[in-house]
């Protein structure tokens, strides 16, 4: 008996060492700097954001995600395209389609999409940031944050 419990202790044990080990980067994951080379962002802004505020809300997703550095812009993201194949009756847009990511990773020369949609609610803007990769269909990871207007804060 105190053998069995002696076993059941260690595969606790090592579950528990593990789970530790895998679970914290999953959740700090998003947190991670992104790689300027090898990641597009696309930004989708709802008609409620100020114009003004694009270069600032650019800004802030390298400062957040690229060390400062400005990251390749996928301005043709979201475009809209049809297939040949079914005579234009599907129509699929941006990176949430496998399809458009892998043709669009192959012009843009990149592997990740960080997808960055900004709206705004008076002063505060909800800012929803999800990142793709070419492997799995649904996002890395996706956060929501709230971010005040610059010029609010003063």
């Amino acid at each position: 008996m105190i053998y069995f419990s002696t076993k059941n202790r260690k595969i606790v044990l090592l579950l528990a060492v593990l789970f530790s080990v895998v679970f914290p980067q999953s959740i700090t994951a998003e947190e991670k700097t992104l790689d300027i080379q090898s990641t597009a962002v696309r930004y989708v802004f709802t008609q409620s954001v100020e114009r003004i505020l694009h270069p600032w809300l650019q800004e802030e997703v390298a400062n957040l995600w690229f060390e400062s550095e400005i990251p390749k812009s996928c301005h043709i993201c979201d475009n809209v395209y049809r297939y040949p194949i079914d005579n234009g009756s599907v129509v699929t847009r941006g990176v949430q389609n496998m399809i458009n990511r892998k043709r669009l990773a192959t012009i843009l020369e990149v592997q990740e999409f960080l997808t960055v949609i900004v709206r705004q609610s008076g002063e505060v803007l909800s800012v929803e940031a999800s990142l793709h990769n070419l492997v799995k269909e649904e996002p890395l990871w996706a956060k929501v944050f709230e971010w005040s207007k610059p010029w609010s804060l003063w």
